[in-house]
């Protein structure tokens, strides 16, 4: 077997090895890197050092970015099977078995050494962010428990609240655990990117993450951030992004966790948003006589919802009636009666602005009352 067939097995096994829920082009690139280095150092742990340092900077790569220990194991333990597979006849580990058990047995105790001190440091440098960002975020002396834990305490933060769809098979109320791939290079991009004193405090569905506002160059820089967090189906989480003065983050993280739940519920995800750029969609949702008001308007189409979808739909379409008729498998003269139907039942009517602004805004409080919401961080 030549180096391209080679390459070719081991890009097989990793692809096959890893989870969907580590599916993330930098953590394939890590594995890659693991098995290939395995490959060549099976017959050299023994007696070389840097085919040892090689293969333990490796593992801890691995490591920091979340890859499970089995995972890890496998990959090490597959890449010198295929060693085995492809040595000559002359070779020791084609006549010599115990060498093969040597090499298995040397290798497992480095990936058990190295992954599990890497794993503490980073359970340690995490747990010790978490206690500071759920004081920064109580409003207690902040400063005093940053300089305790050696993380730095700005004197302003961008807040982003960011919220990931329920996983497969967690149980209700279960918190996100540090193990998982995800959440592993949550915490990896955090300090790549915005430097140690970048703090995420993880809920159930959730994370609030505090960016020293040093580090907060541009909101597109932390849109980027939160694209290298996609998951195991490639969707992006959804999130909120405000900047906020140290001494006004509990009041603010509230108000962004509660924009989070809005465009939640709106079915605005896939992104990061602003808080400016849904401040209306927000205020909308405030409890008040005005929301009340407004909530009414569409009370006359309750018994028709083909009107309510066809009034959701022109507005999502950017009032473009072709485009509403084609989502809808309609003709555009169909959509036209409805909307003028729409003008009879409610008394406003969509082609004027203020009859477009109450009934878009009353289909906003009411789409809010009505879909799921996010349980914030």
């Amino acid at each position: 077997m030549g180096v391209h067939e080679v390459n070719q097995t081991i890009t097989r096994m990793v692809d096959s090895t890893m989870s969907t829920d580590s599916a993330s082009g930098e953590v394939r690139e890590l594995l890659l890197t693991l098995a290939s280095r395995a490959f060549a150092a099976a017959g050299r742990l023994d007696d070389d050092a840097e085919a040892v340092a090689g293969l333990e900077q490796a593992v801890a790569a691995c490591a920091r970015l979340g890859v499970d220990l089995h995972t890890t194991l496998s990959l090490v333990i597959g890449a010198i099977e295929l060693v085995v597979d492809v040595a000559p006849a002359t070779s020791p580990f084609a006549t010599d078995s115990g060498q093969v058990l040597r090499a298995v047995r040397t290798a497992t105790g480095i990936v058990a050494r190295v992954h599990g001190r890497a794993g503490r440091q980073t359970q340690q440098s995490i747990e010790a962010g978490q206690e500071v960002a759920a004081a920064l975020l109580r409003g207690d002396a902040s400063k005093v428990l940053g300089q305790c834990n050696q993380i730095g305490v700005a004197d302003a933060y961008a807040i982003v609240a960011l919220y990931f769809p329920g996983r497969r098979g967690r149980q209700p109320g279960a918190p996100r655990s540090i193990a998982e791939p995800t959440v592993a290079r949550l915490y990896s991009e955090l300090g790549r990117r915005f430097g140690p004193s970048a703090l995420a405090l993880l809920g159930e569905t959730g994370t609030t993450i505090l960016i020293p506002d040093t580090a907060f160059a541009e909101f597109t820089a932390i849109a980027a951030f939160v694209e290298t967090l996609r998951i195991a189906d490639g969707n992006i989480p959804t999130g909120v992004a405000m900047r906020a003065p140290t001494s006004e983050l509990p009041l603010v993280a509230e108000q962004v966790h509660a924009a989070l739940d809005v465009v939640v519920r709106l079915g605005m995800t896939g992104r990061l948003h602003r808080f400016s750029d849904i401040a209306v969609e927000y205020q909308l949702t405030r409890p008040g006589p005005g929301r009340d008001a407004l909530a009414t308007l569409l009370d006359p189409l309750e018994d028709h919802p083909d009107l309510l979808e066809t009034l959701r739909t022109y507005v999502e379409c950017g009032l473009d009636r072709r485009r509403t008729a084609r989502r809808l498998h309609l003709h555009p003269n169909s959509v036209d009666y409805r909307l003028k139907r729409i003008f009879r039942l409610t008394g406003f009517d969509i082609a004027d602005p203020t009859g477009l602004w109450n009934l878009r805004s009353a289909l906003v409080i009411r789409d809010h009352h009505t879909e799921f919401a996010a349980v914030r961080a």
